[in-house]
């Protein structure tokens, strides 16, 4: 059986590396950490125990099905044109329990968990649950085909967007 670690130790400092852009928000180098065709999914819970299954037909926290409706996003709450998303919280996500749950010659598909610290107008709250990230190879290193997101939390105050996930 061949050594995983190398593999290992690249995922986790990818993974690591996207949260601490988030943190900074270095937008524009997250956003480069993304294919065009990337999906990006925060699936809502459709009962205590069942995640909705289909973004196209039913509630999603957050649904985008490709870079560019993640750069206007983006757009959207660094150019003020967001008034629920100013100012924006200070983050520190801490990611944890990456595991390679499958790999291809050019995926690698990682599952991890993920709690969230946000403050923001001198409150301060936690958002948790856990990652699926598909990785293709590109260029030596990685890029993120989909992301899932799976949040825990029963409640939510106000809204949330990418950068409580």
């Amino acid at each position: 059986m061949p050594d995983k670690t190398p593999l290992q130790v690249d995922v986790e400092r990818f993974i690591f590396e996207e949260a601490a852009l988030v943190d900074q928000r270095r937008w524009s180098d997250w956003l480069q950490m993304f294919t065009e065709d990337m999906v990006y999914w925060a699936p809502s819970w459709a009962d205590e125990a069942t995640l909705t299954q289909d973004p196209e037909a039913e509630v999603s926290i957050v649904y985008m099905s490709s870079r560019k409706e993640l750069e206007h996003r983006i757009w959207r709450f660094t150019s003020g044109e967001s008034p629920a998303s100013y100012p924006l919280p200070r983050t520190n996500h801490m990611v944890s329990n990456v595991r390679i749950v499958d790999e291809t010659a050019d995926t690698v598909v990682a599952a991890s968990n993920w709690l969230t610290q946000c403050y923001r107008n001198k409150e301060q709250f936690f958002y948790g649950g856990y990652y699926e990230h598909t990785l293709v190879r590109s260029g030596g290193g990685f890029k993120i085909r989909a992301k899932k997101v799976v949040l825990l939390n029963d409640v939510v105050l106000g809204y949330v967007d990418v950068y409580h996930l």
